[in-house]
């Protein structure tokens, strides 16, 4: 019986990639069609290698999501929007601000965002169909409300200030500490790596630092299993979306390259994970509540 059902949940990830897939050929023809430039590929890497890397990474992306789409509380179509909307900022529009500072073939950031966004929608929607969620369902307003009641204004106003910059020391600590293994291929501009100014690089990061928290909110907001589950799940999906698929087709980059980064974008993911479930996640009872009983 487990067998059986595990081979189902094999066979439903097949389709949440496909989905992927299929979306990217679709946005790719939307994107044309809005005479946006498209991106130009690096030296060595050739544009049928890279979609047959897509192809086969999918239902690792469709993984990442339907983690999170277990413990979701909300209707099928937020839970379909959080999913979708967190994969196309972690996953095209967070890397498009990273790629825009770190290589000097980055082009076509418009087109690259506006046909990303199909594939997140269609990969989210499928999977949010094809895993329903093991919580309570619940509205977006219910679940807002609940989400808020756990702590006062003023705690959510420091919380949330804390949440929007977090990202930055985090990927500043380990992206030093990895620069002995890569910093070189980026000085020397190798493979068509660059290194950024320090102010570029911050302007970037407090910018992807908010976007971060935007799409990681809903999912924080709906999320009705443990708060341990959601600590490794997102830090999953974050792993998974911000970097290592990009490290996984990223063929023509030498291997000192791909893996030292995909340490860092592992250990940025679970420590920003961490970090927004001690900030954002409900603790011990609702304040109303709470004041109630002193009273």
């Amino acid at each position: 019986m487990i067998f059986k059902q595990a081979l189902v949940n094999v066979g439903k990830l097949l389709v949440g990639g496909f989905a992927f897939s299929v979306g990217i050929i679709v946005g790719g023809i939307v994107a044309s069609l809005l005479r946006l430039q498209p991106p130009s590929l690096p030296q060595g890497a050739d544009s049928a290698t890279v979609i047959l890397y897509s192809l086969l990474e999918s239902p690792l992306l469709a993984l990442a999501l339907a983690l999170l789409a277990r413990g979701l509380g909300g209707s099928f179509l937020t839970r379909a929007f959080a999913l979708s909307f967190l994969t196309w900022i972690a996953y095209t529009v967070n890397t498009q601000l990273e790629a825009a500072i770190f290589a000097t073939f980055a082009t076509g950031f418009w087109f690259t965002v506006v046909a990303f966004a199909v594939p997140a929608l269609f990969c989210g929607v499928v999977v949010a169909f094809l895993f329903p969620s093991d919580a309570r369902a619940k509205n977006l307003k219910a679940a807002v409300r609940e989400f808020l009641s756990h702590r006062t204004s003023a705690e959510w106003v420091w919380r949330f200030a804390i949440a929007a910059v977090a990202f930055v020391p985090i990927y500043w600590i380990f992206g030093i500490m990895v620069v002995p293994f890569t910093g070189s291929y980026y000085q020397q501009n190798l493979y068509g790596l660059t290194m950024p100014t320090v102010d570029r690089l911050l302007a970037t990061l407090f910018g992807r630092s908010i976007l971060f928290l935007l799409a990681c909110l809903p999912v924080a907001v709906m999320w009705q299993k443990s708060e341990r589950s959601l600590f490794l799940r997102l830090g999953f999906a974050l792993f998974v979306l911000v970097g290592f698929l990009w490290m996984l087709a990223g063929y023509w980059l030498p291997t000192f390259v791909r893996i030292p980064h995909s340490l860092e974008i592992l250990a940025d993911s679970f420590v920003y994970a961490a970090v927004l479930v001690l900030l954002l996640v409900k603790s011990g009872a609702p304040v109303r509540q709470a004041q109630s009983a002193v009273g």
